[in-house]
């Protein structure tokens, strides 16, 4: 294995070029691989470093393929493909007793651990794995059969089901704001410490967003703090350091017990949401479907409806909205 890791490129590398070699395009490679332009590029431009050769020519806006990309391309996407391909085979195969479920580490750790008790009361002889990731999801290489994903609900691919909706607005700690003035407008926010995402790995709604819906384009007076995930903001915001972009789903346990509160009243609807999405090639199993089933009850959706015989697979399975 040492060997075989000395021969090989990044693996990361590897990823972010098939995507941009096939997108021929950095943006969209950058949407579906749930980063940043900027990163993808970066991954390339060390591949390209590692090699010792050009594998992309670079225009205003688009990429092109040279010779040796066309070449590596080719390698990457078969080698890629047999994987996906062995990876498949064996979670077809698998114990259809136990169902892995993959989410942000927002959502597993405010709403997703919380609520795990009651699915495992509800079905005791299916063993759940929780991965807690805030990349992109390889269904087949991680082994994940049934994920909770934001966004607008069309991903090729995957079936998707609604589970819950956007309402963003501020929070704090009950502490932070004694022996400050009263917030009485969005624009008063700008004087106050505003908990931020690394944006470099991060692809929800940002201060800047949510100024800019309530009206106010000014940039803060203020320098923030800057956290590199959601957790990690939100325990800054529970020990009183700032004030913090809250999700109503990931922050209400929060709210009801008075450890968060709403400096103002202002929110922001978006059009993003959680959506629960199985992988489409992959039929799936009872657990996976069970799974599905109690997650959305737990939010209040009702169940998606069964897919006419034949259409998905061998078998008639439950479809989701927004299929990709």
């Amino acid at each position: 294995m040492q060997r075989l890791r000395t021969k090989l490129p990044p693996l990361n590398s590897l990823v972010a070029f098939e995507a941009s070699a096939r997108h021929l395009s950095f943006t969209r490679a950058a949407e579906e691989l749930h980063v940043t332009q900027g990163a993808v590029s970066r991954q390339v431009r060390l591949l390209e470093e590692h090699l010792g050769i050009r594998l992309l020519h670079r225009f205003h806006r688009i990429i092109r393929l040279t010779a040796a990309g066309h070449r590596l391309q080719q390698a990457v996407t078969l080698g890629l493909e047999h994987i996906a391909s062995a990876a498949g085979e064996l979670r077809a195969n698998r114990n259809l007793d136990q169902v892995t479920v993959a989410a942000t580490l927002a959502f597993t750790s405010f709403w997703l651990i919380p609520r795990i008790p009651k699915f495992r009361a509800a079905y005791p002889n299916i063993d759940v794995r929780v991965l807690a990731i805030d990349r992109e999801i390889d269904y087949a290489a991680d082994g994940v059969d049934i994920a909770i994903r934001y966004g607008y609900g069309q991903w090729p691919g995957l079936e998707a089901s609604f589970l819950l909706g956007e309402e963003i607005f501020p929070v704090c700690s009950p502490g932070y704001l004694q022996g400050r003035p009263a917030l009485t407008s969005p624009a008063d926010l700008l004087g106050e410490t505003l908990l931020c995402p690394d944006e470099e790995h991060w692809k929800w709604t940002v201060w800047q967003d949510w100024l800019r819906s309530q009206g106010v384009h000014a940039a803060p007076n203020r320098h923030g703090l800057r956290l590199s995930n959601y957790p990690m903001l939100i325990q800054a915001a529970l020990a009183g350091q700032g004030i913090a972009l809250g999700w109503r789903y990931l922050v209400e346990d929060m709210l009801a017990s008075g450890a968060l509160i709403k400096p103002l009243e202002a929110s922001m609807r978006g059009e993003r949401a959680e959506y629960v999405v199985i992988p489409s090639d992959v039929p799936p199993s009872a657990a996976v479907l069970a799974f599905r089933e109690w997650i959305l009850a737990e939010a209040g959706r009702p169940s998606p409806q069964p897919l006419p015989q034949g259409e998905r697979g061998e078998a008639a399975v439950p479809s989701g909205r927004g299929s990709g």
